[in-house]
Order: structure tokens, then sequence, then C-alpha cells
């Protein structure tokens, strides 16, 4: 059906879009959707929109824009392009070409293309159940007109057993099934209502899930568990940046006052877990930001950071938390000089800022914190560092400064290994590509063959140190195999030496390297094998 409506032209160009627009982890998940044939009702609509439905945790429905990806929709939670339309895509592709080459193609490190969309929270929240779920509504007996004092009321009678059935079977998905049944609560709600009941849901959820791991685990944060905390961030980060803030204030502001109060109460907690935090200044920076309920909090915990009575502990979070009132206020350095010497602050506790500063085009200050935050970026989790430079570049490019761009790749080492490479091998600083590889012991065989033809060709003596360290490295490795690439590298620098009418030099090395080696037997046989032992 495909192949007669769509042509072979069309998939490429699509594919091109995608490897442009989609993230790398984004197309490996699609590419498994596709390959677990839950991509069903494929159909052309319009001869530019290709439909189809994916079974996921539920049925979803893609619209894949075939002129511009970017424009394409699925009914999923996810804000960006997710991985039903990168589904869909193979299914289309599929009929064309090998899906599994254009799916290596996509691991190859590549230039992220900025996107606004990059800046929206990944997920929006639905304030109405699904379509096609059924299962019953959770009985709360709470109504539209119920305070929030009443919502967090049926949340502890709703969760009075989930701590121990978490410890009885899977604790993520215990928690995680238990907030999203929740939110069936507020089926005929007015939205912003539901909005505020889904904030407050994903708020109480998370402080249960520090309770489990205060009580159960002696606070360890086990992977399982992080990545569950970080889900339920993400879900409170689009659930706030979705929601209808003014309808809130101007028909909720009791709510608003109910919610000021429990987060308040939040300042009780401790610092054995950061995810607190950062809901806090979520709440704080979106939702409650009211001049005087801003200075309140503010006058509170400077109140406690200058009392003499004050403990280490308790002042160390206040300071901490004062810190996100300074960012408030555009007094960034104040704030970054108290976050900064705490080394267990991640690069993730700086995006929410940064993603905010580009969300509103100040760019100056993104780069300035990239500035502070230079180290903190080069060590990152590769998710996390695509997303920062990415952003970078666009910001580099908006103050004028996109020259600049490749040459300071190198302050972001050694997250920017690929892209700093890339970079001097374009700019044929092919000495410092060299060094850039030696120093991160990159294996000779993994070195493109196409560059190492053009570096040889242009100056074949820079190659010299490389050959040298590999085949010490190889002969270290005291094996039969190691010895035989180590010889096919002998001879392939004996030939890069006599372009340059060097080749007594190498003689001399191969000379010198068998008599250091002279005792290990197997080495010497394959010395004389490829005719290297004069």
């Amino acid at each position: 059906m495909l192949q007669r409506e769509l042509t072979r032209e069309q998939a490429i160009a699509v594919a091109e879009q995608v490897l442009q627009h989609v993230e790398g982890t984004i197309i490996e998940r699609g590419y498994s959707y596709f390959s677990d044939g839950v991509v069903f009702n494929t159909r052309v609509e319009n001869n530019r929109t290709l439909c189809s439905d994916v079974q996921g945790s539920q049925v979803y429905h893609v619209r894949l824009d075939l002129e511009e990806v970017q424009g394409s929709s699925c009914t999923c939670p996810y804000t960006r392009l997710c991985k039903h339309i990168a589904a869909t895509f193979f299914q289309m592709y599929s009929v064309f070409e090998n899906p599994r080459h254009f799916l290596g193609k996509a691991q190859q490190p590549r230039r992220a293309t900025f996107s606004p969309a990059m800046l929206i929270p990944n997920y929006r929240p639905a304030v109405s159940p699904p379509q096609g779920n059924e299962s019953a509504p959770v009985q709360s007996g709470l109504t539209a007109a119920s305070s929030v004092h009443d919502w967090w009321a049926f949340f502890e009678s709703w969760t009075r057993n989930l701590l121990s059935a978490m410890e009885s079977f899977r604790a993520s998905s215990e928690i995680f099934s238990s907030y999203q049944n929740v939110l069936s609560v507020t089926a005929g709600w007015p939205t912003e209502r539901a909005q505020l009941f889904h904030i407050h849901a994903n708020l109480f959820h998370l402080q249960k899930l520090q309770q489990y791991v205060q009580t159960y685990r002696q606070s360890h944060w086990y992977p399982d568990l992080a990545q569950t905390a970080e889900r339920l961030l993400e879900q409170l980060e689009g659930a706030i940046y979705f929601s209808d803030r003014q309808a809130l204030w101007s028909k909720h502001r009791l709510a608003l006052e109910e919610t000021l109060t429990i987060i308040r109460r939040w300042k009780e907690n401790d610092l054995s877990s950061l995810y607190w935090v950062y809901a806090y200044r979520l709440v704080w920076w979106s939702l409650l930001d009211a001049p005087e309920w801003i200075e309140q909090e503010k006058a509170e915990l400077d109140e406690t950071i200058a009392s003499p009575n004050t403990s280490e502990a308790v002042l160390e979070k206040a300071r901490l938390l004062r810190a996100h009132f300074s960012v408030m206020d555009r007094q960034d350095d104040l704030a970054l000089a108290v976050w900064m010497p705490m080394r267990r602050l991640p690069l993730a506790f700086y995006l929410p800022y940064m993603k905010a500063f580009a969300r509103e085009a100040q760019w100056q200050r993104f780069l300035d914190w990239t500035t502070a935050l230079t180290g903190r970026i080069g060590q990152a989790e590769a998710q996390q560092y695509r997303f920062v430079l990415t952003v970078w570049r666009e910001a580099m490019k908006q103050v004028g400064r996109e020259a600049e761009c490749g040459a300071m790749l190198k302050t972001f080492l050694p997250s920017s290994y690929p892209e700093y490479a890339l970079y001097l091998y374009e700019e044929k600083q092919f000495k410092s590509w060299i060094d850039l590889q030696m120093s991160f012991r990159v294996p000779f065989a993994d070195l493109s063959a196409v560059q190492l033809k053009e570096i040889e060709e242009a100056d074949p003596a820079l190659l010299y140190p490389y050959y040298v360290r590999e085949v010490n490295r190889l002969i270290r490795e005291r094996n039969r195999t190691a010895y035989k690439e180590a010889i096919k590298l002998l001879k392939r620098g004996r030939a890069t030496y006599a372009k340059a009418d060097q080749e007594a030099d190498w003689e001399r090395f191969v000379d010198r390297l068998s008599a250091k080696h002279n005792r290990l037997r197997a080495f010497q046989e394959e010395l004389r094998r490829g005719n290297l032992n004069l």
C-alpha cells in the first residue's frame, strides 16, 4: 500500500529530517517499537500526512508530516517528536530502505539542531482520563470545590498501604501507578482546578517516595527509585508549565495560598535527597511567584541563616534555598557563589534555570552560566551535555559569536570530544587532532581511515608518535594476536616514514624494539614472518 502511495525519494527526504530533528535515544526507542510490530493502521492522508496507531501503554494516534517533520503530532503526553512518531517513520521507511542501516547512521555522532521545542517540558499531563482507559475512576468524595487540605487528607487515605506495597512489589511501579490512578479524581472538574490538583498529587507522591527511601532503604536511592523521582519531576515541570496560571490566580487564589502553606513546610526536609529541592524551586519559580510571598520566604530564610543557633546542616540547607531567590532577583553571581562549592550539585540542578533563560531569550545570561559551569558540563551525562551544547551554540549565534564555537569546544572536554575532534579535523589542525586522540587513548584501529589518509598525505610525521605508542601498547598485551596487530602497524609505519624519506629512522626504531623485547619469542617470530627482523 505505502509503496504505491509514496516514493523512495519521499522516504529519504523524511529520513534526513528525522536525523536532524529527532533525538538519538528517541530514534532507538522508535525502532524497538517498530521491530515489536506495534505500529498498525498505517495510511496516507492528503498526500502529505502519514497516519498510524501505535500500541504503547495505550493506543496512541500519530500524524507524521511528510513535508515538515517538526509539524508531526502524537496523542501521547510527550511534547516533542516522540518514539511513536519515530516508530511510524520506520514503518514507512522499511518499505523502501533497510531500517537497520538508518538506525546505524542515527547512532553516529552528529550535531543536534536547536529548536524552541527543546525548551518545552517533555510531558504535558492530561487533565482528563485518556480515551480508551476503561478502569473505573477513583472514588474520593472530592469535588471541584474541595480544598487543598481535603486533597492531601484524601491522598493520605488513598496511600495508607502504599509503602508496604512498594516494599512487597516493585516500588517504582507501585508509586507511579498510584499517582496516575489518583488523577482520575478530577474527571469533569474545571481545567485549571484539575491542573492544580495534578500538581499536588505529584508533590505528594514525590514526598511519599522520599519517605519510602528513608523508611525502608536507610536513605539509599537505588537507580530505579531515582529514575522514578526524576520522572515525577518531569511530570511536575510539565504540569506547572502548561497550567493556566492566570486563571489560577484570578479564580483559585485561596487554593494557591494553601499551596504556599504546604511548600513552606518543605523547608523542614533534610538534604539527604535533592529531589524535594528541585520541586520546591519549580513551584516558587513559576507558580507562587507573588512578590509579597517571595519576600516573606526570603525573610524566613535570612533569619535562619543569621541565627547563631542554626546548626551547620540547617544552615547549608537555608543557604542553598535562599540562593534560588537570588536567581529570581537576577543576582546570579550570589547564587552561584553559594552553589558552586557544593560539589554534590550536578548539572541537572542548574538546568531548569538555563532552560528558563533560553525560553526568555536571555542568551548572554545563558552563556554566563555555561562559563561558570564549564567543568560540570564537561563531566555531564550524554543527554544533558547534548542539550546544553545545542542551546549554547544557538546562544553564541544569537550574540554574534558563532565563529568562536569550534575553538571553545575544548573547554567542555571530555564530553565534547566528538564535536571538538570534528572541528579540529575540518579546520585541518591535524597535530591537535592527533594529540586529542592520543590523550583520549583512542586505539589506532578505531580511527577513520579517510581521516588518517588525509593526514598522511599532508604531514606523515604527525602520525609517528601514534604508531610508536600503539605498537608499544600492543606488545605489552603479551599475546600472539596483539603481536600480529603490532606487526601490521610497523609495516604501515614504515610506509609512512618512506613517504617522508625517513625510512632509516623507522628501521632504527624497529631494531631497538627487537632488541628490547628479544626474550619475547612469539613477538620475535612475528617480526621474522613480517620480514621486519633485519
